[in-house]
């Protein structure tokens, strides 16, 4: 909804910086991306426009982060869904902080699909996780990151079927995609935590603290601040409330 909104203010205003004054990062800044989106549909050259889309914003903050993840999205809609081509122009960033949230979107709207697309953009002859398996080392860890979006598009709201799922990728990555899991979960659950961490426990062992990293990730990226889940962490099982803990001190530096 507010990926939407964010296409319908650079409607009204014509200017990418006049819609971005709107930003507000509920929702995982979805209405940033939207509003960089509409910008990129329109650009000529994406190069020259990605290097100047997140000046506005102090850099190494969340707001930048979100930005450049938010570049992301809008340079996959600048080529029509390329993916190798989106990845490439990410790479063209210096900053290696623009350069993987850059990659963290692209590779989020990629997975952005619907039931038909999925089956023929991401699901191939050599597995469902072949798309992932021949990405760049660099590339990987953020693919497998979103991959279970494909899978809950097959199957909806299963989220413990795609822990079961994630098994089935290479090692080390069935980590990340479990990572996603809860990622997603929580996405659609925003007011539920216990209920993810319910769906984390039931992966397997070392499933757990990776599933209760992205929860607890997203839920920062949902409200764009470390507060909520503060409060979130100690309504949390006590071995999870460490995991908890610790991703908020590490997200700390962006705030």
């Amino acid at each position: 909804i507010v990926h939407a909104m964010g296409h319908e203010a650079y409607k009204k205003y014509g200017d990418f910086a006049a819609a971005a004054g709107y930003e507000d990062a509920i929702c995982n800044s979805g209405y940033l991306h939207g509003v960089i989106e509409s910008y990129f549909e329109q650009v000529s050259d994406p190069s020259v426009a990605m290097k100047t889309t997140c000046n506005r914003y102090p850099p190494g903050g969340f707001t930048a982060w979100e930005c450049y993840h938010g570049v992301g999205h809008g340079v996959m809609s600048f080529t029509k869904r390329d993916l190798n081509r989106s990845l490439d122009l990410c790479d063209a960033y210096q900053d290696p902080l623009a350069s993987s949230s850059c990659t963290n979107g692209v590779f989020m709207e990629f997975f952005n699909m619907d039931e038909n697309e999925g089956r023929t953009e991401f699901q191939t002859d050599r597995g469902p996780f072949d798309r992932c398996d021949r990405q760049k080392p660099r590339r990987k860890n953020d693919c497998f990151l979103y991959s279970p979006q494909y899978y809950l598009t097959m199957h909806r709201d299963d989220y413990v079927g795609a822990l079961k799922w994630c098994i089935g990728a290479k090692k080390p990555f069935h980590l990340p995609c479990s990572y996603g899991v809860g990622n997603q979960a929580i996405k659609h659950h925003i007011d539920d935590p216990k209920f993810v961490e319910g769906v984390c426990m039931k992966g397997r062992p070392e499933q757990v603290e990776p599933c209760i990293d992205g929860m607890v990730g997203l839920y920062i990226n949902h409200f764009g601040s470390l507060e909520p889940a503060k409060a979130l962490c100690p309504r949390l099982l006590e071995r999870n409330q460490k995991v908890c803990d610790a991703v908020v001190k590490a997200r700390s530096v962006l705030f």
